[in-house]
């Protein structure tokens, strides 16, 4: 992956923290991963909000009730110590 130079304005107090987790060595690829999870984390909010109730009225979706029936049977199937 091809790396770019960028300049990103932080508190002092955060870039401490992070220095102190990562190393000054290790900022950049500390920085990068943190906002990698971010965008992901982001990327699926997006998705889990524009389909939102797509399964409502088909023969798919289920109430609450139903749900939780669902859920409690798939538990008691799970082998467990």
């Amino acid at each position: 992956m091809a790396l770019v130079r960028t300049n990103v304005t932080l508190p002092a107090e955060l870039l401490h923290q992070i220095d102190e987790m990562a190393g000054p060595r290790g900022r950049s690829q500390y920085v990068a991963e943190a906002v990698a999870k971010q965008v992901k984390r982001d990327r699926l909010k997006k998705a889990l909000d524009e389909t939102a109730g797509v399964l409502v009225g088909t023969p798919e979706w289920m109430n609450d009730d139903q749900a939780l029936e669902f859920a409690k049977g798939l538990r008691s199937s799970w082998d467990r110590p």
